[in-house]
């Protein structure tokens, strides 16, 4: 079957005067090798050379991001993979609507769905992405004209701008488009929920005993400070070395993120990380220890600042980070907790935003638009409307108050923030300040 690969890109130029160059052509120094771009191929070893070049113009022409394209690679892996096992060329398209390679493929993606073998949102996502590389190879005289393939119409659709407001835009869809109708119920960045106490008391109870250190940590980095994973799974020690205490807040240290720092952001957002000063220190000593120093013993120079790398001396790629979790939901499930079954860790990030959120709500003289300026900081949102989404979540679907007091206090440093958060959610204890 097709498979996915990558490959060591080095854009070239054409200079045959140049003492270095290899038939004709030398490296252009105004682009980057880019060590792992991928690239479809069938199983007779030949190259899908229209999916590959569309990939290459989403990069360089439309500057789409590396993980954008693999994201869209991959769906057209599968969509190859499809046609590969049905016998059928990616330009096969009889009169007959039903007997075209497309409408077959999306017949068999809502047979996935409908089986439960596939997201609805993966569906969804495959299907555009399918479409989307059709329209560009009628644009590009790969293929006739997209009006043979399918029927396009305009929808039109509502959104929240960048400062929140509400919009209307047009945008093409086709007939092949597969609806993903999200559930009713406001929900927060990526579509999820923040966690209940009652799950939060499982998955820390679960965690504290688990024999990876690395994943408990990681997970509470994500609850304590809303980190996304790559920037969990990008930590350096220097970044925690050189933290900085907060004006505002007692026990909180500045952590910088994003280029420059060695730590990844989502869209390359430069900002401050807000973290609790004892949970730099325990990272810290994890790094100091044993168990860490053995970590990077197996690994190449360029990770010997990472606070968190596997087992086998590697760097937590998005693959890898994905089965970690994978078997952590494999575990709990067999463990009997099987609400976990569609745990996403982002969950973890939201519940961290609904906590900030709601304790700057209750603060007195604070507004809303500070509250959303100071969350929008806290968590590198590229625009305020996901924040605004907080609020409104807040307002509408208040979650349990002791939970959420509970990790403000762990924000803040009022109470430890290792075995202590465990016991007062487990045992449902309120310990109240003096």
């Amino acid at each position: 079957m097709a498979i996915l690969e990558t490959i060591d890109h080095q854009p070239m130029v054409f200079d045959p005067a140049a003492k270095s160059a290899d038939y004709g052509f030398v490296p252009n120094s105004k682009r980057k090798l880019e060590a792992s771009f991928p690239q479809i191929f069938f199983s007779n070893g030949e190259p899908w050379h229209e999916a590959n070049r569309y990939a290459f113009h989403r990069y360089y022409d439309l500057q789409k991001d590396i993980k954008t394209i693999h994201s869209g690679m991959s769906h057209l892996t599968r969509y190859a993979k499809w046609l590969e096992a049905n016998n059928l060329h990616w330009l096969h398209f009889p009169k007959r609507k039903s007997e075209r390679c497309l409408f077959q493929f999306r017949g068999h993606l809502i047979e996935l769905r409908d089986n439960g073998l596939l997201a609805p949102s993966t569906a969804s996502q495959v299907m555009n992405s399918v479409v989307a590389f059709y329209r560009w190879a009628a644009a590009n005289n790969y293929a006739e004209s997209s009006s043979r393939f399918f029927d396009s119409k305009v929808v039109k659709l509502s959104f929240l701008d960048s400062v929140g407001f509400r919009r209307t835009m047009g945008v093409v869809s086709s007939e092949l488009a597969i609806p993903n109708r999200k559930r009713k119920g406001l929900q927060l960045e990526d579509g999820l929920v923040p966690i209940s106490q009652a799950s939060a008391n499982k998955f820390l109870t679960f965690l504290a005993k688990h024999r990876n250190r690395e994943l408990y940590l990681m997970s509470k980095v994500a609850l304590q400070t809303g980190c996304r994973h790559e920037t969990i799974t990008t930590l350096n020690i220097d970044v925690l070395k050189n933290a900085y205490p907060d004006y505002k807040l007692s026990n909180i240290l500045r952590v910088k993120v994003g280029p420059g720092t060695g730590v990844n952001t989502k869209f390359d957002v430069s900002g401050e990380i807000y973290f609790p000063s004892s949970l730099v220190n325990e990272l810290i000593d994890y790094f100091n220890s044993a168990e860490a120093i053995l970590r990077r013993s197996r690994a190449n120079k360029a990770l010997s600042k990472c606070v968190f790398i596997t087992s086998r001396g590697n760097s937590y790629t998005r693959q890898t980070f994905g089965t970690l979790l994978y078997r952590l939901k494999d575990e709990l499930i067999k463990a009997g907790h099987s609400e976990f079954g569609r745990f996403k860790f982002h969950q973890l990030r939201a519940t961290f935003g609904t906590m900030l959120m709601r304790a700057l709500m209750r603060t007195e003289g604070m507004s809303s638009l500070n509250a959303i300026e100071f969350v929008r900081d806290a968590m590198l949102h590229k625009d305020a409307s996901v924040t605004w989404k907080y609020i409104k979540f807040i307002e509408r679907e208040p979650i349990e108050s002791q939970f959420l007091d509970t990790l403000w206090a762990i924000f803040t440093g009022s109470r430890d923030t290792s075995n202590e958060m465990i016991r007062h959610l487990t045992s449902g204890e309120v310990t109240r300040e003096n």
